[in-house]
């Protein structure tokens, strides 16, 4: 057979065999030949062996594995084209870990679920197929995107293909969902968008940590379906009630669903003549105002005291890293907060409560009040004040989901109030966390500046612009 033996010019295969290579593409005919093993290309990874095991500590947290200490994943029958040895997808998994979450010897699963998730893999591998190729898959996607490597990337898509395939197969047999099955789902959830399938789960059973955690993720993203997108009007979001009064940051995504309540209950009564709707809004605007009452009272004075201290204002200078991130007043200090946990708690109640302060405000508007809308910019500007700490490099990885939630409230506040500057300001932050890996952030800038150019054209005097029960492409 023609060709150098075991160059770098050689497939990975001959190298490894030292033999001769053809250096026929995409297959050289040695491994043709051979059968069975498929030719694994002409690309050099780039990618590290290391040996995996997560440490755990009290309380089922998980902390960062040390990068010598990753356990070897079990073999995963894929079809030939795209087979990956056990050593491939260790390499593979391992990178992914060490690069998608910044050297942070803090962060651990109590933090950010979707560490404890990606942390626990492999002690889960070998016991789901379908865990395994949703989460392979996902991690050769991300990597091969990240390194430019399309023949990765494309595998990557194929093997969660399968994935998809395989969920499907189990829908269709109406086989009772395990954990295996939720962890796969909150996987696809991550690269799909929100799922319903936790709720047909039973709680009680496997590991409670884990559960707690695919719960804890699918609040995030059920409330950022509900609250950025027009079909809030036909999603469930029971889910976020569930375990409401287990921990501060539980019952806070139990008033955000109450909030999801009355906001829906405001979009039906757009259009509705004055007469016909002045009643039904000021019986809402009781409500809102009770909700509110009860989050800062109740969760303000009775849960808040759960969390590691409360946030700080802090020179410029200390998180002035990257001084686009700082908030656009000169004279408005960032935020500092003694965890990142609590620092995403504290956002989601701001969340909340702008949430709500924006239903008030939209109220009174379609009333013909001319409300006030300082409170709502009050807590727009809170949670610009906290994008400073949550963006620096240790923490961005695990706080990309909340910001995003963040900054489009803050952004739809601006749009009603039709304060530009500040709303390209939120605009600003997303192309830096795109960059990180969250491709939703462009998306959701795309949809709102095309809400504030609707906002913009509406002509004087007339009723107030729902972003969320609009249609994009009416727009």
């Amino acid at each position: 057979m023609g060709g150098i033996p075991f160059t770098s010019r050689a497939c990975a295969a001959c190298k490894k065999r030292k033999i001769k290579c053809d250096l026929e593409k995409p297959e050289c005919s040695s491994c043709v030949k051979r059968g069975g093993t498929p030719c694994p290309g002409y690309h050099d990874r780039d990618f590290i062996h290391h040996k995996f095991e997560p440490r755990r500590v009290r309380n089922a947290e998980t902390k960062r594995p040390g990068p010598q200490r990753v356990r070897q994943l079990e073999s995963l029958a894929l079809p030939a084209c795209f087979n990956m040895s056990a050593e491939a997808r260790t390499q593979l998994f391992a990178t992914y870990m060490h690069t998608f979450f910044a050297s942070n010897p803090s962060l651990n699963g109590r933090v950010d679920s979707w560490y404890l998730l990606m942390a626990r893999f492999p002690t889960l591998t070998g016991k789901s197929d379908l865990l395994d190729r949703s989460v392979i898959g996902l991690v050769s996607v991300y990597l091969g995107k990240k390194t430019r490597d399309g023949r990765l990337a494309h595998h990557g898509f194929e093997i969660y293909n399968s994935a998809l395939h395989a969920m499907l197969q189990i829908l269709q047999g109406n086989r009772p969902p395990t954990a295996t099955t939720l962890y796969s789902a909150i996987v696809f959830q991550t690269y799909e968008g929100a799922t319903a399938m936790l709720k047909q789960h039973d709680y009680t059973r496997g590991d409670q940590a884990l559960i707690d955690a695919i719960l804890r993720r699918h609040k995030w993203a059920t409330a950022m379906f509900t609250l950025n997108t027009p079909y809030s009007m036909q999603v469930d979001e029971e889910c976020l009630n569930l375990g409401r009064k287990e921990s501060p940051v539980d019952e806070l995504f139990g008033i955000i669903a109450e909030a999801i309540a009355l906001r829906r209950d405001l979009c039906k009564l757009i259009g509705k003549p004055h007469d016909d709707r002045e009643h039904a809004c000021h019986a809402l605007l009781q409500r809102c105002f009770n909700l509110e009452a009860r989050v800062h009272v109740d969760w303000l004075h009775m849960s808040a005291h759960r969390l590691d201290g409360i946030p700080t204002p802090c020179s410029r200078r200390n998180l002035g890293q990257e001084p686009s991130m700082l908030p656009l007043d000169p004279n408005l200090a960032p935020y500092n907060f003694e965890s990142l946990e609590a620092a995403k708690i504290y956002l989601l109640f701001w969340v909340a409560s702008l949430v709500i302060r924006r239903v008030i405000y939209q109220t009174e508007t379609h009333l013909m009040r001319g409300p006030d809308p300082s409170r709502m910019v009050f807590y727009a500007r809170e949670i610009c004040r906290s994008v400073a700490y949550l963006m620096q490099l240790e923490n961005r990885m695990s706080s990309g989901q909340i910001l995003i939630l963040g900054l489009s409230q803050a952004s739809k506040c601006y749009i009603d109030c039709g304060d530009k500057a500040e709303f390209e300001w939120c605009q600003a932050i997303y192309p830096f966390i795109a960059a990180s890996g969250f491709g939703i952030a462009s998306l959701m800038s795309q949809m709102e500046w095309k809400f504030w150019n609707a906002a913009q054209s509406q002509p004087r005097g007339s009723l107030l612009l729902l972003p969320e029960a609009v249609h994009v492409s009416s727009i």
